[in-house]
This record gives structure tokens, C-alpha cells and sequence, in this order.
């Protein structure tokens, strides 16, 4: 009989109701884990309430229903995120554990048909949907503080730039005026509809790398010239999976543009300025952000206040010393405004040390 094999799961992300086919164990002292819920038992609020009580940081589930888990977070995320009982921390794990599961599967799906389906786009926009109040709400981006540092991979990636730019375009009406023009004549809703789909765009900027190979993505040295070559099209992947869909046209283009730089020289079209969609401007430094501040294989994570100097061009010195050569020269691939607007966001979350 081979032994059981468990995973850890934040106790906020069990919710009052039937459990869906799988089971939750928790951790005793003595006799290992042992199970608190099984599928199809009712778990009350008082329940949970007084395993919150104990203290208890994780409760485990077999590795073995580990799919049927993430399955019953997808679907159960909007009351997740709206309940009271889970703190912030929690909440944004659950969030990075859905939010990284869809952009998985959005890769994936496109990669065997080549295009954005239905299903799909509709799993995006439903997670965007719920996860939106949240993250609108709260009005800090502590919980997202704690992400910063971590492992550069495609999903996780994925999912901070999708944070960054929901709370940066929250925080800036502006800017979203300035990507729809008539937003701020829009209803409330109508307004709310254009920030996600802004955050569609977010999400799936990097949508295109699911025609780049893992050994490219992935390297730990520079790329060959003939690598760059692939690289470089990913934007182009990206916009043909997305040209059959109905996402508006402000989307496409922040996919197909997000890597040209303001001043000229980015790809894949080598356009600049105002050319470039307002989107895809924000989605640039928030992009670059991200990655500047995640650990690679050939780097370690800079502090956000290095990566930002480093973004605005100021000279190296012994503040930002640790830099990567291959970043500096920066200050052209951005618009200096919207840059400015995003350090002073990075200055009133408290996330520039």
C-alpha cells in the first residue's frame, strides 16, 4: 500500500457548504494528519470559524484530489475574495494559485488550437470578474508586496502584472480615459467592464510564448540571435490567437504592442511615442517592472526602489550597484509620464525599499 501524499492549503480558502469529492486533513502532533471533512460533508461557518481560532496557518488534501481542489477554488473564488473570514494574505494567495491556473490553461488550450477559444476567454474574464473587487477595494498592494522577489515564470508573471495593472488604471481614471475615449461619460458598470478588460489584456499579454519553446523562455544565458529572432514574435503570436475573439481593439493592440519602446527600437514593429497604445505603454513598465524585481536564472531580484531608479534612468551608483548591465539604458523604453504615475503608486504602497 503506497503512503498517502498530502498538500498544504490555506484554511481561508475552505468555504461554508457541501466539499466537492475531496477530502481535508489537519496536522496533530502526534498522529500526523488526520481528517477533519470529508467529500460531501457539510462544513459550517462556526467550523471554520473555530479552526481559524486555533491558529492554524494550512490544512492538507490529498495530492491524489489536488485537481478537484483547484477546481472547487476556481469556481468558489468571487465568495472567497468577498468573505469576511480570510485575511488579505490569504485571500491574494488564492487569488495567485487561480489566477496562475487560468493563464496555465489559457497557454495550453491556445497552444493545441492556436487561437483564444470560448471557454477560455470566458474563464479569464470570470476570474478578472471576480477577483476585481478585491483587488479595487482593498486599496493596498501589501499582499501583492509579498510576491515581489519570486521566481520569474510565465503564469506567476502573468498574474502580478494583472495586479499591478488592475490597481495602477484603478488609481488613474485618467490614463483609462485616455485608452477608451467617453469612459468617463460611461455608467458605473460600463466603467467596470472596460477595466477588466483591461485586465484580459494584462493577463494575457505574454499569451504568444506558447509558441515559444521552454528551452528559449527559460534559458539562464543570452539568447542567440536566431533565439531573439523567435522571441521577438511572440507579440505577433499573440495578437493572431486573439483576432478571432471579440475583445476590443485597445486589447489586441496592448498584446501586439507591449514591448515597443517610446523612444523607438522595441518590437515587434519598431514603432514609438504616441504610436504605441496607451495600454500597451502601461503594460511596458509594469512588464519590465515585474521581471526586474523577480528572481531569474542568470539573476537575483532587485529591490523595487533599485529597479525603479534603474527604469528612470538615474546614473549607477552604490544604491543601485547591483543592477545587470543588460538592464541599463532603460529610460527610452517608457513613457516618462506614465512612469511617474506608477513610482508615485510603488511610493503610496509602500513598496519602494
Amino acid at each position: 500500500m503506497k503512503a498517502q501524499k498530502f498538500v498544504a492549503i490555506p484554511p481561508g480558502a475552505i468555504m461554508p457548504g457541501s466539499l466537492p469529492r475531496f477530502k481535508i486533513y489537519i496536522p496533530t502532533q502526534n498522529r500526523g494528519n488526520i481528517l477533519w471533512a470529508k467529500d460531501g460533508n457539510q462544513v459550517t461557518p462556526d467550523q471554520i470559524s473555530r479552526l481559524a481560532d486555533t491558529g492554524m496557518r494550512e490544512v492538507f488534501i490529498d495530492l491524489e484530489e489536488a485537481v478537484l481542489y483547484e477546481e472547487y477554488l476556481e469556481s468558489n473564488l468571487g465568495a472567497i475574495l468577498s468573505s469576511e473570514s480570510p485575511s488579505d494574505d490569504q485571500k491574494a494567495a488564492v487569488f495567485s494559485r487561480v489566477s496562475t491556473n487560468v493563464v496555465k490553461g489559457a497557454l495550453e488550450t491556445s497552444f493545441k488550437s492556436g487561437k483564444i477559444n470560448t471557454d477560455t476567454l470566458e474563464r479569464t474574464e470570470r476570474m478578472i470578474r471576480n477577483t476585481l473587487e478585491f483587488i479595487t477595494e482593498s486599496r493596498s498592494l501589501q499582499a501583492l508586496a509579498k510576491m515581489i522577489g519570486h521566481d520569474y515564470q510565465t503564469y506567476e508573471h502573468a498574474t502580478k502584472v494583472l495586479w499591478f495593472t488592475m490597481v495602477f488604471l484603478n488609481d488613474n481614471p485618467d490614463i483609462i480615459e485616455q485608452i477608451q475615449p467617453g469612459y468617463d461619460a460611461l455608467d458605473k458598470e460600463q466603467r467596470r467592464e472596460i477595466l477588466r478588460q483591461c485586465g484580459v489584456s494584462a493577463m494575457l499579454h505574454d499569451i504568444g510564448k506558447a509558441y515559444v519553446t521552454p528551452e528559449i523562455i527559460n534559458k539562464s544565458g543570452a539568447l542567440s540571435e536566431a533565439e531573439w529572432g523567435i522571441m521577438r514574435c511572440h507579440p505577433l503570436y499573440g495578437l493572431a490567437m486573439l483576432l478571432d475573439t471579440d475583445l476590443p481593439v485597445f486589447v489586441k493592440k496592448a498584446v501586439l504592442e507591449h514591448h515597443e519602446d517610446f523612444q523607438g527600437g522595441g518590437y515587434p514593429m519598431m514603432i514609438e511615442g504616441q504610436k504605441i497604445s496607451v495600454l500597451a505603454r502601461v503594460l511596458r513598465i509594469i512588464d519590465v517592472f515585474d521581471a526586474m524585481t523577480s528572481r531569474r536564472p542568470y539573476k537575483e531580484p532587485l529591490a523595487p526602489l533599485n529597479a525603479v531608479k534603474i527604469m528612470a534612468g538615474v546614473p549607477r551608483d552604490e544604491n543601485n550597484s547591483e543592477a545587470d548591465p543588460r538592464d541599463q539604458g532603460m529610460r527610452q523604453c517608457f513613457d516618462e509620464q506614465l512612469l511617474r504615475k506608477f513610482i508615485v503608486l510603488l511610493g503610496t504602497a509602500r513598496l519602494g525599499s
